[in-house]
């Protein structure tokens, strides 16, 4: 816990924070909030959470809690908000037990909820110019529950094909999960796996992998010799 309040008192608890704790009425020199009251941050990541200033502050036992007006929020932009409690002495918990991650569209709305992205997407060729592609799962946090894997290629050539998926994997549970190719000609490959919930709604996970495919047969042996040992 940290009575933080004791640096907004400044000047008569004329500073920003000073002025939304209510600290001007009584001149900064005592706590004016008994009741105690949740207070809320914000920043453009959980590392960069804007601790030292005030957005908001709503009574301790409130629902909901919301950002000022003035604050605005840019299409194609993620947020972080934090929810701290504050008691009837002043003091701050120093937790991040009440956080929520915001993302916002490119038409200015908030996302849909979507499945987790992929764990540990691995590639390996098989003996016949296939691919072999191995992930995992962890549902761990989840805004939404996947129904399948759709997985993509750029075929060889250019950027991944997002539109177009060359196969689909049912979600059966907490397990590695695998895919096969058809047969490929040699080249470089791309590949990409997002979860997809019920809704259609895809992960947005830009994880890729690459692979060589190389068609070739091994060299011969030229010169083959032998000896006793």
């Amino acid at each position: 816990m940290e009575a933080k309040w004791l640096k907004d008192s400044l000047f008569n608890g004329f500073t920003s924070n000073g002025w939304k704790l209510g600290l001007v009425l009584s001149q900064g020199w005592f706590w004016y909030r008994i009741a105690g009251v949740m207070v809320l941050y914000c920043g453009q990541s959980m590392e960069q959470i804007d601790f030292a200033n005030i957005l908001t502050l709503a009574a301790k036992d409130a629902g909901q809690i919301q950002p000022p007006v003035y604050v605005k929020h840019e299409s194609g932009s993620t947020y972080f908000y934090v929810v701290r409690m504050v008691n009837n002495c002043g003091d701050e918990e120093q937790t991040m037990s009440a956080a929520v991650k915001i993302s916002l569209g490119d038409d200015g709305e908030l996302k849909p909820p979507r499945p987790n992205g992929i764990f540990e997407l691995t590639a390996k060729q098989s003996l016949s110019g296939k691919v072999r592609l191995l992930w995992f799962y962890y549902p761990l946090d989840q805004k939404s529950a996947p129904k399948s894997f759709n997985i993509y290629t750029n075929n060889g050539t250019g950027e991944v094909d997002y539109e177009n998926a060359i196969g689909t994997i049912d979600y059966v549970g907490l397990r590695f999960y695998e895919y096969y190719s058809m047969e490929l000609a040699a080249g470089e490959y791309l590949f990409a796996v997002r979860a997809v919930n019920a809704g259609g709604i895809e992960d947005e996970s830009l994880v890729r992998i690459c692979l060589g495919i190389d068609t070739a047969s091994p060299q011969g042996i030229e010169i083959l010799g032998s000896k006793a040992i």
